[in-house]
C-alpha cells in the first residue's frame, strides 16, 4: 500500500484514484488499485463474474491441496519416530544388559535410573503437520467459488519451493498463501513513525512480516509463467490465514506492503470481481500456469 504523487486510475474498476490517496502498488505490473477494490466486502452486489468454460479433465492437472505438505509431514514424522524408537530400544537393552551382568546392583542402578520415553515430535514437525489441513481448507474453499479456476501446490522448476494455490478470476491471477494461525490476532501496524510507514503484518503479537515478504518470488514466478496472456490484468498476492482472529479491521480485508491480507470466508467477495478476462483467457491462462507450474 502507498500514497500516490501523481493520480492514475485503478486497474480493476478504471476509476480515477487522487494524488495523496491510498492505494495498492503492484511492483511487478506497475499497477494501481484502489482501496474500494483491494477490501470492499459489504453486502452491496458485487458485478457478477463470468463462469469460465469447464476444462475436460485431460485439459490440465489442477493439483491436489496440501499434498506437498502432507508427504513432507509424513516424513518428517517417521523420521522422528524411528528416531525416538531406537532411543527407547537403546535403552531397554542396556536395562537387560546391565541386569544381565550385575544380578544385584544392575537391578538397583536400573531402577533408579528413570526409563527413556519417547519425546513428543518438535514444533518444525507439527508445523509440518498442521499446515497441511490448512492448504486443504483454503483449497476446498476456492474450489467452491463458481467463475474462478483454482490450481493447488506448484511446484517452482528448479527449485525445491511450491505455491499454495493460484485462482485465475475475471479481474486477473491471485497468488494465494494458505497459513494456520489458530486462535491468533492478525493485526497491522506502523512502525515507521509520524513521518513515515513501515508496515507490519502481526499475528498473535509477534512479527511475522517475513511471510508478506515471502509473497514476491511467487508473484513473480506465476508473473513470469504467464505474462504474454495477461494483457491488461495482473497478478495480486495475497495471504489467507486459516483458524486466526481479527479486531475490528476483520470487517474487511487489508494490505500490507502490497500483499493483502485476508481470511476463507471473504475470498469470494475479494475474487468474484469483473475484470478484463473472459472464460477463454481464464481457461488458457490456467493450462498455461499448470504447465510451467507441475503440481508439487
Amino acid at each position: 500500500m502507498l500514497i500516490l504523487r501523481r493520480a492514475d486510475n485503478c486497474v480493476t474498476c478504471g476509476g480515477a484514484v487522487g494524488v495523496g490517496e491510498r492505494a495498492g502498488w503492484d511492483s511487478v505490473a506497475k499497477k494501481v488499485t484502489c482501496m474500494s477494490c483491494l477490501g470492499s466486502t459489504t453486502t452491496a452486489a458485487l458485478p457478477s463474474a463470468p463462469a469460465p468454460p469447464e476444462p475436460s479433465a485431460q485439459a490440465f492437472d489442477r493439483g491436489t491441496a496440501g499434498r506437498s505438505v502432507t508427504r513432507e509431514a509424513e516424513r518428517r514424522s517417521d523420521r522422528h519416530r524411528r528416531r525416538e524408537e531406537v532411543r527407547v530400544a537403546a535403552d531397554r537393552e542396556w536395562r537387560s544388559q546391565i541386569k544381565a551382568e550385575h544380578p544385584v546392583a544392575g537391578r538397583v542402578v536400573a531402577a533408579v535410573t528413570p526409563k527413556v520415553q519417547a519425546r513428543p515430535a518438535p514444533q518444525h514437525v507439527r508445523a509440518w503437520v498442521t499446515g497441511a489441513p490448512g492448504e486443504q481448507k483454503v483449497g476446498e474453499a476456492l474450489d467452491a467459488i463458481p467463475g474462478i479456476i483454482a490450481l493447488h501446490d506448484r511446484h517452482k522448476p528448479g527449485s525445491r519451493s511450491n505455491i499454495d494455490h493460484v485462482a485465475v478470476t475475471p479481474a486477473g491471477v491471485w497468488v494465494i498463501d494458505a497459513k494456520v494461525r489458530s486462535g491468533k490476532r492478525l493485526e497491522s501496524r506502523n512502525k515507521g513513525g509520524l513521518f513515515g510507514r513501515d508496515e507490519r503484518l502481526v499475528v498473535g503479537g509477534r512479527d511475522e512480516t517475513r511471510l508478506v515478504d515471502a509473497m514476491g518470488w511467487q508473484v513473480e514466478t506465476v508473473h513470469g509463467a504467464c505474462a504474454d496472456l495477461l494483457g491488461d490484468a495482473v497478478v495480486r498476492p495475497a495471504l489467507c490465514f486459516v483458524d486466526a482472529t481479527v479486531g475490528w479491521l476483520g470487517r474487511r480485508p487489508w494490505m500490507v506492503r502490497g500483499v493483502v491480507v485476508c481470511w476463507r470466508a471473504v475470498l469470494p467477495d475479494l475474487l468474484l470481481r469483473s475484470g478484463p478476462l473472459d472464460g477463454q483467457r481464464m481457461t488458457e491462462l490456467a493450462e498455461r500456469i499448470a504447465k510451467e507450474l507441475p503440481p508439487a
